[in-house]
């Protein structure tokens, strides 16, 4: 079966205007309603916002949560069937605190979502739409990065392995067996973020950052430039020196933490996953201090491989029904939704318009 992914920026900001005819399709236009408030979602919000942004690793109770959840739902309407089911997680850090919070918020089942299409239809209008979560399980990233990498590289021999999750909150990291997840091994802590908070306080004491957010910034961090003040800076070498201190003071202490020289000898190779395995200045100093007696390799595609772990726990759980099933990771930086695209398995019973 082949897997479909969907992302967008998991960032918002209250409309305010006109946002009419703004963007080219519902991804790219997402305008919802929470309560009597209406929300700029996505890459709308960063082009048609002033400060759009998130709390980093919010929790089910906040609003942060349920606009991006609601906003992530919206995007597989026309590519499951109903009633759905569904697999999301947390990091290890909040994993424990968030997991009974994360289930009340889905056990609520039946999810009524106001939204605007004018955005992106000219004849568009405010809709409603309902879905129906049937099944749910919350599991650690790690946990779904693990599954989904083992789906993706499709090797049947592939037991024993370190897996390490660059994401923008949190670093995540666990070595995996053919018996299952070592906890002992299992680890959270400062992801890109601690990068990137010390290149604003870098920039901060030489330029005027016009007051853009730690999400503005980590998009600029990602490019390797950033414009303020009407001019454009280069941040290549500031984005090497800061991501091999964060290397140095974060990652690879955290090895010499969880992983034994027994643990090193027995797998077979080290996988970098997330958003972060992109940066080479990490690859590159990972590669440096294992080379002599590891492999390190970047997993294919490393920043879907959680959300695609979530579809195949969902497939699980859902009694094998490909087209019921979803995995969303709502990340700090990016929201990622997994769907199988089973040609032969027409979408039937999308969401109730109202």
């Amino acid at each position: 079966m082949k897997v479909t992914t969907t992302s967008f920026p998991s960032v918002f900001e209250t409309a305010f205007g006109n946002t009419e005819n703004s963007s080219k399709d519902l991804l790219n236009g997402l305008k919802i309603k929470k309560d009597e408030t209406w929300y700029l979602v996505g890459n709308l919000a960063k082009r048609g916002g002033i400060n759009p942004g998130r709390i980093t690793n919010a929790a089910p109770t906040e609003e942060d949560y349920e606009i991006l959840f609601k906003a992530a739902l919206l995007n597989t309407a026309d590519k499951v069937q109903q009633p759905i089911a569904l697999t999301m997680g947390f990091p290890f850090s909040t994993y424990n605190v968030y997991k009974t919070a994360a289930e009340q918020f889905l056990s609520k089942r039946h999810f009524l979502i106001d939204y605007d299409t004018q955005t992106y239809n000219t004849k568009g209008s405010f809709k409603k739409a309902m879905f129906d979560i049937e099944k749910y399980e919350v599991i650690p990233e790690i946990v779904g990065g693990i599954i989904g990498l083992k789906k993706t590289i499709n090797e049947p021999q592939l037991d024993n392995f370190i897996a390490i999750s660059f994401g923008f909150g949190t670093i995540e990291g666990g070595m995996a067996t053919g018996d299952g997840l070592v906890h002992r091994t299992c680890f959270s802590s400062h992801g890109i973020r601690y990068a990137i908070n010390n290149l604003t306080r870098e920039l901060n004491q030489k330029h005027y950052l016009e007051m853009k957010n730690e999400h503005q910034v980590d998009d600029a961090f990602m490019k390797g430039s950033i414009f303020t003040n009407r001019k454009r800076i280069d941040l290549r070498e500031m984005r090497k020196g800061v991501l091999t201190q964060y290397y140095k003071e974060v990652v690879s202490p955290l090895m010499r933490s969880y992983f034994t020289d027994l643990d090193f000898e027995s797998c077979e190779k080290i996988y970098l996953m997330g958003g972060g395995a992109y940066y080479k200045e990490l690859t590159d100093a990972f590669q440096e201090e294992f080379r002599d007696f590891i492999p390190v390799e970047v997993a294919p595609d490393p920043e879907k491989l959680m959300s695609i772990g979530y579809l195949y726990n969902s497939l699980r759980i859902s009694d094998n029904k490909p087209q019921r099933s979803v995995g969303l990771d709502l990340g700090n930086s990016s929201s990622i939704i997994s769907t199988f695209d089973d040609e032969h398995q027409p979408v039937v019973n999308n969401p109730i318009t109202l």
